[in-house]
């Protein structure tokens, strides 16, 4: 039995170590000796390369105005592990994190000498199930990585949503966009409605048909549900969301394009959710997404200069930061400090970041997976690999006026807050 916290998190680090491990005979096993929680529960589940975590933000803030107890689980866990699990928008205590594994870890050593051993993020999700049994109202829960084979889909969905599809985690997804869109699609259950975001042609046609298998009502960006646009400013964005027969406008503080299109989404999640009896007041609604904010999502930690920091992890998500900083910022000149994983499509992301700002530095970080030199050796940019050097570095030559973004590794960005916030 674990006696206090820094026990408990020694022994899930020591977990990593059995990396990802497909399939889900092991969550399976934990679930029925855990009598099934995910059965107990009503849930969201959301899927998708890019924007689950604002979608579910959004969802939650409305839901939690609305007066309902909402749990979510998030990935990653940022700043601590405690940060995967919520309630009311509050993480998980502690206290309640040693009871539960407490409470399993005969399961979980049951299971090892079985060589069934669990991983870390099998024994977290078991952790929040166990945790949301009993406390909320409904959970919103967000897909680790794909969706057929992910640590997530064995909850019995209200509705399921799939956010986007694009290049990601390919080594385990496939290659090819078809491909990523059937992992995604793996979430779709029997019957369930799903909301369907902006995919591409080769993604939605996927989707689309793994629906139509499971007699799954479709809802679609751009065909059932739409926006238009009203105003956009520096840090608010105002548009009208409508779908057949029902109009709402909506202002939200998250910029860029991408996150009206993920609050579209989450409209379409809560308009189902009113249709299946969840009230909701007009005020939930508008407060609850003016409301939404989301850490490390275009993120302003400082003024003069701005210093924004943002998540961008992979090539789409890159895409949509250029996108965002040429609308908003680009009358100031932007410097960059970038790191991510090495695995991930690197010099593609620096390529992106070169076409929309004055300055990129390249660093490193304390994390196994994160870049060295060799990494960008090829790549025609200022490498500093302590990523403290590389801020000081690139602050000499930052104006007031100008705009720096840190971006990357969601990892990363949230360690050079913390530092940049001491």
């Amino acid at each position: 039995m674990f006696q206090n916290f820094n026990e408990a998190t020694t022994f899930l680090d020591s977990r990593k170590k059995l990396g990802i491990k497909p399939g889900l005979e092991r969550l399976d096993y934990l679930l029925e000796a855990c009598r099934h929680p995910e059965k107990a529960i009503n849930t969201i589940h959301i899927a998708g390369t890019n924007g689950k975590g604002s979608t579910l933000k959004y969802i939650e803030k409305v839901l939690v105005k609305g007066g309902y107890r909402v749990g979510a689980f998030m990935s990653p866990g940022l700043p601590t592990i405690l940060d995967h699990i919520y309630i009311n928008e509050q993480s998980m205590t502690e206290e309640d994190f040693v009871s539960i594994l407490n409470e399993i870890i005969p399961i979980i050593n049951e299971m090892d000498q079985m060589d069934m051993a669990p991983s870390e993020y099998e024994i977290l999700m078991i952790i929040s199930l166990l945790y949301f049994q009993g406390n909320v109202d409904i959970a919103l829960i967000e897909a680790a990585m794909g969706g057929k084979e992910d640590i997530t889909n064995r909850v019995s969905p209200t509705v399921s949503v799939i956010t986007t599809v694009d290049y990601d985690h390919m080594q385990f997804l496939g290659n090819s966009l078809a491909s990523i869109a059937a992992h995604k699609a793996g979430i779709i259950k029997d019957q369930i409605p799903v909301v369907i975001g902006n995919l591409k042609k080769e993604a939605l046609e996927v989707v689309l048909q793994e629906a139509e298998r499971k007699h799954a009502p479709t809802y679609q960006y751009q065909k059932d549900f739409k926006i238009r646009t009203d105003q956009i400013s520096h840090d608010k964005q105002s548009f009208l969301w409508y779908a057949e027969g029902e109009e709402i406008p909506l202002m939200i503080k998250m910029i860029g394009s991408h996150q009206m299109e993920n609050a579209a989404n989450a409209m379409m999640v809560i308009n189902l959710l009113q249709e299946k009896g969840i009230e909701l007041s007009n005020d939930a609604i508008h407060v609850g997404f003016e409301q939404t904010k989301l850490s490390n999502r275009l993120e302003l930690i400082s003024e003069n200069p701005k210093i924004y920091v943002d998540g961008a992890h992979n090539q789409a998500s890159m895409d949509q930061l250029a996108k965002l900083m040429k609308v908003h910022f680009g009358d100031r000149s932007i410097h960059v400090l970038f790191s991510g994983f090495r695995d991930k499509a690197i010099s593609e992301m620096i390529h992106i970041l070169h076409g929309v700002t004055d300055s990129v530095v390249v660093t490193s970080f304390d994390h196994p997976r994160s870049l060295s030199s060799k990494d960008v050796d090829y790549l025609d940019v200022d490498y500093i690999p302590d990523p403290y050097q590389a801020w000081y570095y690139l602050k000499e030559f930052v104006r007031t006026e100008d705009v720096v973004m840190i971006t990357g590794s969601l990892h990363f960005v949230e360690k050079m807050k913390m530092y940049l916030k001491t």
